[in-house]
């Protein structure tokens, strides 16, 4: 009985060895025995269906963690039960006392106290594989390694000994298979691949996915060197212990190397002959290091130390090597002047020729017309407007004088059709407004090139762009409504009598009174608009921009470095990380050298261009589902208004070429329709000004120290409309 018995926990799956089949073999037995029997069936099923459970997830999981854990516990748990069935089946063989009484009799009592303890730990196992297993997919989506780790880390505090015994160890092999995955990306800049049945696939346990990017080519162009991809973070494969600005150096550091390694490293700036063409092999030894520093369970504060020190030193050894703090300088300066129309005569320019080139397009003969009864613009046509809006700007500058920085801007910038990314489904707040300059939505592009591919993200350049749409409409209206004044002098008369004179002098001041409302409507609008624009670029783009500057300019050394400069901090620092196996990684010092690095560390210099560019949308007011909904109304209403004076103004001069027909039926219809839509812009200024009210008081009821509500304090101070009633 007791060699069947074994043969039962051993995991042997003939089903005549079951605890029924023993007692039919032995039916003199107890009812305490029959229990016993049943605890022995109950510890053999649980090993049998935990077996077939472990080998289903490592033959056909597609998580590689999932496999590595059903591998830890098939090779080290389940054989340390059986290696216990074997020590207790050998000390009764052996007739050790305590188990083997006189006569040599066994009690089964006896043989299941060999096993106490074990109930629990198979239990708790089996659970843990059922919800590993493949057969119990939710929706149709695995457990996902990201799951698995997460769960093991609450298992550890069960309250049983041996339980956190078993998920510790368990935890051990998952993290481990995690870091291995990292390992792969933060160290190679290459994804990991599931090596299921020898899969080159992407792993399923990668919280990093990769987007189709631009095709990579050669500097002469002639052979394709690959594509470039961009990569973005499934929060859903992200492990609870990591955090979100460790998740975004991971990516930064991993997205790096794989670009350097597509694009050639220093090779392919043409401004140094030492190309860096392998460096995660350079940097690989002490990068490694750094991760084998990391013990589990992994703590936040830790994985987040060992990441920092690995961006800090490729960014101390290559990156800043590859884009110094100049050329970042330089591109934030052109896209600061053109995009966000910091050189004002650029958007003047613009403006003037995008509104003749539409006017000339309006004027042909047999124009082809949209189904939305507009113009059909062409794509030659719209990069037409930037080339003769460059041509401008140069003639203004003279032949001895040479503007870098427009000739720079000339080289990057076209202006082109708008074509909605496909890798950012929806539309961003400043999308609507990108058909206002033409009638079209156009697009203001940046030639993104290497090496500023390591500042500078896609998602970076659809930002500006929309923040150029919303700024361009606002000054496209401005400039409109100015442009009236132009041709509301009265033409001087001459060669006529002085009763004719007067007569006209009476008509004029007629219009005049009866126009008040309209001119009164047009001048409280561009004091509105010139505010607002002020505003933007005053106290919310240039005062950004100076942050920005301030952090991306090179720290500037001073007396108090004398006795340790700051690569001989870097110098120091490498040394203690790599002078043992495993090193510790002090924090105070990697703070200490974030300090001093920051400055020039290109994943700092991103993230504070991402803040400095939340921060202008938020305070040009682009996220704001009231605001700029209205200031479009605004914007088009104005269009609408200054085409109603126009034509108004147009008809006036008809009537004055006519001296004996001072007056036309119509002119009241038409001055009353003027009228009309100044009460539409009225109406839409006071919502604008209500909603900025309201827009302070949200701002002062959080304001959680940066000022921010002060700021709009201080537009609304500027903005003394008066009685838009009058």
């Amino acid at each position: 009985m007791l060699h069947e018995l074994f043969l039962l926990l051993s995991g042997n799956p003939s089903p005549l060895l079951t605890a029924n089949g023993l007692l039919k073999s032995f039916p003199l037995v107890s009812p305490s025995e029959r229990a016993l029997l049943d605890n022995f069936s109950n510890l053999g099923h649980l090993h049998i269906s935990l077996r077939r459970a472990c080998s289903s997830i490592t033959t056909s999981h597609p998580s590689t963690i999932a496999r590595a854990v059903a591998s830890g516990i098939e090779t080290h748990h389940l054989q340390r039960f059986r290696t216990r069935i074997l020590a207790v089946e050998e000390s009764i063989l052996k007739r050790q006392t305590g188990i083997v009484d006189g006569y040599d009799i066994v009690s089964l009592a006896k043989v299941m106290s060999g096993f106490d303890g074990w109930d629990r730990i198979l239990r708790y196992l089996s659970d843990l594989v059922e919800a590993i297993a493949p057969s119990k997919e939710k929706d149709g989506v695995h457990m996902s390694g990201a799951e698995i780790i997460n769960r093991l880390r609450k298992d550890i505090y069960t309250g049983y000994p041996s339980l956190e015994e078993a998920s510790l160890h368990l935890l051990e092999i998952a993290e481990t298979a995690w870091l291995r995955e990292i390992s792969t990306w933060v160290l190679y800049g290459r994804l990991p691949s599931s090596s299921t049945y020898g899969s080159s696939s992407p792993s399923t346990d990668f919280f990093i996915t990769e987007v189709e990017g631009d095709v990579v080519q050669n500097p002469g162009g002639e052979e394709e060197m690959g594509v470039l991809k961009e990569y973005t973070i499934n929060k859903r494969l992200l492990p609870g212990f990591v955090t979100a600005q460790t998740a975004s150096s991971i990516v930064f550091i991993g997205r790096a190397l794989s670009m350097i390694r597509l694009r050639g490293g220093l090779a392919a700036t043409n401004e140094s002959t030492a190309a860096v063409a392998s460096p995660e092999m350079t940097l690989l030894p002490m990068h490694l290091t750094f991760l084998q520093s990391l013990k589990s369970p992994l703590t936040p504060q830790k994985l987040t130390n060992a990441i920092a020190a690995i961006r800090l030193s490729l960014s101390r050894h290559t990156l800043q090597t590859l884009l110094p703090a100049e050329k970042v300088l330089d591109a934030i300066h052109v896209l600061r002047e053109f995009f966000l129309l910091g050189r004002g005569e650029f958007a003047l320019n613009l403006i003037e020729q995008s509104s003749e080139r539409v006017r000339n397009r309006w004027r042909r003969p047999g124009a082809l017309k949209a189904p939305t009864g507009g113009v059909l613009i062409k794509e030659g046509e719209v990069s037409a407007i930037l080339t003769r809006t460059w041509g401008v700007l140069s003639s203004l500058q003279g032949e001895e004088v040479i503007d870098e920085r427009l000739d720079t801007a000339r080289d990057l910038l076209f202006l082109s059709l708008y074509q909605p990314p496909a890798s950012t489904p929806g539309k961003k707040s400043g999308d609507s407004f990108k058909d206002i300059l033409v009638g079209v939505p156009i697009s203001l592009n940046f030639h993104l090139s290497w090496p500023l591919e390591l500042f500078l993200q896609p998602t970076d350049l659809e930002d500006y762009d929309s923040i150029f749409a919303y700024l361009i409409a606002v000054r496209k209206a401005q400039m409109r409504l100015q442009s009236l004044w132009q041709g509301r002098r009265q033409p001087v008369q001459t060669h006529v009598t002085k009763e004719e004179r007067i007569s006209r002098k009476a008509v004029f001041r007629e219009r005049e009174a009866k126009e008040r409302k309209i001119w009164a409507t047009a001048s409280v609008t561009i004091f509105f608009l010139e505010t607002l624009v002020s505003y933007w670029q005053g106290e919310v783009i240039e005062s950004a921009f100076k942050s920005l500057v301030d952090i991306v300019s090179p720290p500037q050394a001073t007396a108090d470095d004398d006795d340790e400069d700051e690569g001989d901090i870097w110098r120091h620092t490498s040394t203690m990380l790599s002078s043992s196996s495993r090193p510790s990684i002090d924090e105070a010092t990697l703070q200490d050298i974030d300090h001093d690095q920051k400055q020039q560390d290109p994943e700092s210099l991103m993230r504070a261009h991402y803040a400095y560019l939340v921060s202008i949308r938020r305070n040009l007011f682009m996220e704001d589902i009231v605001f700029a909904p209205l200031i479009k109304n605004l914007l088009q209403q104005c269009d609408v208004m200054a085409g109603g004076i126009e034509r108004l103004r147009h008809r006036y001069t008809i009537q004055d070429l006519d001296v004996q027909n001072l007056m036309m039926g119509d002119e009241e219809s038409a001055r009353q329709a003027v009228l009309e839509r100044c009460r539409g812009v009225t109406a839409l200024l006071k919502q604008l000004m209500g909603r900025l009210h309201r827009i302070d008081e949200e701002r002062e009821e959080w304001d959680d120290g940066r000022g921010e509500g002060a700021k709009v304090d201080r537009l609304l101070m500027r903005m003394d409309l008066g009685n838009l009633d009058a």
